[in-house]
Order: C-alpha cells, then structure tokens, then sequence
C-alpha cells in the first residue's frame, strides 16, 4: 500500500472485496461546506500507523467531484454499496455555509445507519446547525455513542471500532481454525 495502510477508493472505482482488510466510509456533507475528506483520511492514517497493526484498512471517500457533476443512479448506487460493505462509517458534519447548511443526504445515511447494529463515529463542528438534532436523536437509538466535536476525536472513535472489529475477526478465525480441527 505504498507504505500506507489505507486504501482510498473514491466514487464510482470498484468497491473490492478483501476479506482481510478492514473497511471504513466516510459520510458527511459534501456540498457547501469545505472538503474535510482529506483531512480525515490523513487523520485515519497516523491513528491507525500508532496502534501498530499491519491489517490492512480501506477507505471509501466519495468524491466532490463527482457528486457536483450530476445526480446519477451509478453514484447512489456506488455509495449504497459502499456503506453497506464497510464495517464503520464515520459522519461528519461540517459548519457549512448560510446557502445549504443542513446536508440532508448525509443526515438521511445517519438516520439509516443509525438504526442498523453497524459501528459509527459522528461528529459535528460546534456551528453545525443540527449538532443538537443529530445529537438528540441519537441518544435515542443509540445512547452510548457520543457526538464528537472535532474531526480527530471521531476518527478517534473509528479507530477504536475498527480496532474492536479487527479482535472480532481474529477471535472468529481462531474458533473456526478450532472447530476445523475437531
């Protein structure tokens, strides 16, 4: 991986199926709000160097570019299969501008993701205008996950699910070793 562990798979590239590497999606907003994609990705990267394992991560990032384009079905249907392949998704919700602040797209994918079993880390800038929805709403389904404010605590937050799927893997690999062996 270029002496990185992750890999970026961006809109509309081949969403691969590597049974060993760990995947992450990143949802948020992506129209009137700055790219804090990159950012995220970098932040993901030094986290997951630090906790010293080799696993491979792969990171799914769609791109603004090519959501400004236009709407198409290959596009939703790309990030649909993408959020369902990833093991966590991470959310942020950036400040925004006064035009389109709300992001309802990626709210929608929350609320969705919100309601299934799949780990998620959430965070809004402080100046998000729905910080207190998001956050209301998720204490009601999911009361144990905090709603960070800044970007670093919640691929933080990523790390610790991915870290958590990774022993849940091994776990599950060495009782099926076990069980091949009886």
């Amino acid at each position: 991986m270029n002496g990185s562990p992750l890999q970026v798979i961006g809109s509309l590239e081949e969403v691969p199926s590597a049974p060993d590497a760990l995947t992450v999606f990143l949802a948020g907003g992506m129209r009137n709000c700055p790219d804090w994609r990159q950012s995220a990705i970098e932040a993901l990267a030094d986290q997951w160097r630090r906790v010293g394992t080799d696993r491979p991560v792969t990171v799914f990032s769609p791109s603004r570019v090519v959501s400004a384009c236009a709407f198409s079905h290959e596009l939703v249907r790309w990030e649909h299969d993408a959020l369902r392949a990833s093991d966590v998704v991470l959310f942020w919700f950036p400040q925004g501008n006064e035009k389109a602040p709300e992001q309802p797209i990626a709210l929608y994918e929350l609320g969705v993701a919100a309601a299934t079993y799949k780990p998620i880390a959430v965070g809004t800038e402080p100046g998000y205008v729905r910080r207190d929805d998001v956050g209301a709403q998720l204490r009601l389904i999911r009361p144990d996950l905090s709603v960070r404010r800044d970007l670093s605590s919640t691929v933080a937050d990523v790390v610790r699910a991915l870290r958590h799927t990774e022993k849940s893997l091994v776990e599950a690999y060495s009782t099926a070793g076990s069980l091949q062996s009886v």
